[in-house]
């Protein structure tokens, strides 16, 4: 493994606290790969296996018959995935997808069940840091449930809005979806998502430009 890759690695929240990161990544039978926007990088029915990005974004999706898509979470340069899927001992019901060009480190998943010989230290120190980085997907997930939960369009637009505004501290911020995937990561339909936009907008609630969002009327966090 490069050292430029290695130490891409080394900035994940897996890797906290992990001495040797490339003795590790070998136990691991880690590999890098490089990927075009839309590629897919982990397709359902894989086996046990760790991606890190580290390089670029990706979606973990999912697609229905009729092949509407939906996005399950986002993962950023030195995020995660798969972890939970290892955890379980089941197969993969996401996809991972490029959202950009992307480079990530694939890790075979068995070896977290299964210690290097030596049991060595940094390897209890990985097991830590998954069961950390399960639990952070945990919290994410029933975030997003709460937003889903909303009983009407509106409602979880501002539900999402107002959770990245607290979580940046002010009213002003960028999302980090495109119309059609905050359709997608809101299981909505782009055309009655643009509309509904347009009509808070129209109300004073919110105003926008592109990724941009500003929430009106509402208290600032800092």
């Amino acid at each position: 493994m490069d050292l430029k890759t290695v130490e891409a690695v080394s900035r994940s929240k897996l890797m906290k606290g992990v001495e040797d990161t490339d003795k590790l990544l070998g136990c691991f039978g880690a590999r890098k790969s490089v990927f075009p926007k839309d590629a897919e990088i982990v397709g359902y029915g894989d086996g046990a296996a760790i991606a890190i990005i580290t390089k670029g974004t990706a979606y973990a999706v999912s697609e229905d018959y009729s092949g509407n898509r939906n996005i399950a979470s986002v993962i950023n340069e030195g995020d995660v995935y798969g972890v939970a899927f290892v955890y379980s001992e089941r197969a993969v019901t996401t996809r991972l997808v490029a959202a950009t060009p992307c480079e990530a480190v694939i890790m075979n998943g068995i070896r977290l069940h299964n210690p290097c010989e030596s049991a060595c230290r940094d390897h209890t120190t990985f097991l830590y840091n998954a069961l950390t980085v399960v639990s952070n997907a945990s919290v994410n997930f029933l975030e997003k449930i709460e937003h889903l939960a909303r009983r009407t369009l509106r409602e979880k637009v501002m539900s999402y809005l107002t959770a990245q505004s607290i979580k940046c501290r002010c009213r002003e911020f960028d999302i980090p979806f495109s119309r059609q995937e905050l359709a997608d990561w809101l299981a909505a339909d782009r055309s009655a998502l643009s509309a509904e936009l347009s009509r808070m907008k129209t109300d004073g609630l919110i105003d926008y430009n592109m990724r941009r969002f500003k929430l009106l009327n509402a208290p600032e966090h800092v």
